[in-house]
């Protein structure tokens, strides 16, 4: 059990809730919700430190159910929502229209704004998954359907396909992960295994690891500052750390849930954080000081042919980081942990928030504070915890 949370509930159900990468200064947040017979909404929540609070700042009105959503990395009004309707579901560009406001707003309750479609991001099938927006090249999206992904080239006049792949044969793909400082490489989580892709040449994978989990990978994350190194989680209600150069083997396992891992993300700052919600309610925080200053390569194995591929995209055509971040893979991890980890910490489960009374689909971090987490339940509850003092003292002294 953890400290007191801050909480803020939405009208209907929801199940996604995604940082606003654009603001560095302010902690914020896109919640969607997936009412049926009701008109949806997607709203922006900032949390504000002074009162402790959750406050929404904008409303904006969707017809249809929210499944995922991809804020622009560079612009706040700008986004891509991934939707269901009957039986049917796609993915649209959105951009906010200045002073739509809606007249005799409730008290309390922000102005409602209009969002105005720029592009439908159509798919090759009624199986829309969701959408990734490339921080590095902020003109580029990727959207996942059950058996393809495709590309996308964001224009003035609004988007374009640039290309398209097959998942592969029975693979059935749930979500994926674009490389915060490379442009090119995409992970995806596809039935029980993960999949490497190289954008540049979106044709197959160019590296896999089978068997990542015995039940179907629901989320993966890449690690802040260390370029090949990849959080899993699944159905089989395990956390896993990867290194792509090595897939026949993970590099820590973590338990801690007793159901389905819907999502799991790496701490945007701290290569020693990582966090996880559960369809068992909980949101589960982990230390793991002692993977996270193991900066070498992992060695090599028999089943590591595959992955030899990943080696020239982790380094040919690699973006520098953005202003603030850290760039350069292993050296930049041994520069944000020079210190070896305390005697006595081990890497596990450090604290299990139980706030929840309903499945826990959406989790991130905050994009601004890093000791900032937020959580959506089904029921539609966003609760705001902050990682431990004492953790957070570990870190950083």
């Amino acid at each position: 059990m953890g400290d007191a949370t801050t909480n803020f509930s939405l009208k209907y159900q929801a199940r996604v809730l995604v940082a606003v990468p654009s603001d560095t200064i302010s902690s914020k947040w896109l919640v969607g919700t997936t009412a049926l017979r009701e008109e949806n909404e997607i709203r922006m929540l900032q949390y504000d430190g002074e009162s402790e609070q959750l406050v929404c700042k904008r409303t904006y009105s969707h017809p249809a159910e929210v499944w995922d959503i991809a804020s622009c990395p560079s612009r706040e009004d700008v986004l891509v929502s991934v939707w269901a309707k009957a039986g049917n579901s796609s993915a649209t560009l959105w951009r906010v229209v200045d002073g739509a406001s809606t007249s005799g707003a409730e008290a309390g309750r922000a102005p409602e704004q209009r969002l105005e479609q720029q592009a439908e991001l159509a798919g090759q099938s009624r199986a829309m998954r969701c959408a990734l927006w490339s921080s590095q090249q902020t003109d580029t999206i990727v959207t996942l359907e059950e058996g393809f992904l495709k590309k996308w080239s964001i224009t003035e006049a609004g988007a374009e396909a640039a290309s398209s792949c097959p998942a592969g044969e029975m693979v059935q793909l749930w979500s994926g992960a674009l490389h915060p400082r490379n442009a090119s490489l995409l992970c995806t989580a596809g039935s029980n295994d993960v999949q490497t892709w190289d954008l540049r040449n979106l044709v197959r994978p160019m590296g896999e690891i089978k068997m990542a989990h015995k039940m179907p990978v629901r989320s993966i994350s890449f690690a802040p500052h260390n370029d090949t190194r990849v959080l899993t989680a699944g159905d089989d209600c395990k956390l896993r750390v990867w290194d792509l150069r090595n897939p026949g083997q993970a590099l820590l396992e973590l338990g801690g849930h007793r159901h389905w891992v819907w999502r799991a993300a790496y701490n945007p700052v701290h290569d020693s954080l990582v966090a996880s919600c559960s369809s068992d309610c909980c949101v589960n925080l982990y230390y793991t000081p002692n993977l996270a200053t193991q900066v070498g390569p992992a060695a090599a194995t028999p089943e590591g042919g595959a992955a030899a591929a990943i080696a020239p995209a982790l380094t040919t055509g690699a973006a520098t980081a953005a202003p603030g971040g850290v760039a350069g893979g292993a050296a930049a991890a041994a520069a944000a942990h020079k210190a070896p980890a305390r005697s006595g910490d081990l890497d596990g489960k450090v604290v299990s928030w139980d706030e929840h009374e309903d499945s826990v689909y959406g989790m991130a971090w905050s994009n601004a504070d890093p000791w900032l987490l937020a959580s959506l339940s089904f029921d539609g509850r966003v609760t705001i915890n902050r990682v431990p003092k004492n953790i957070k003292y570990k870190i950083l002294i």
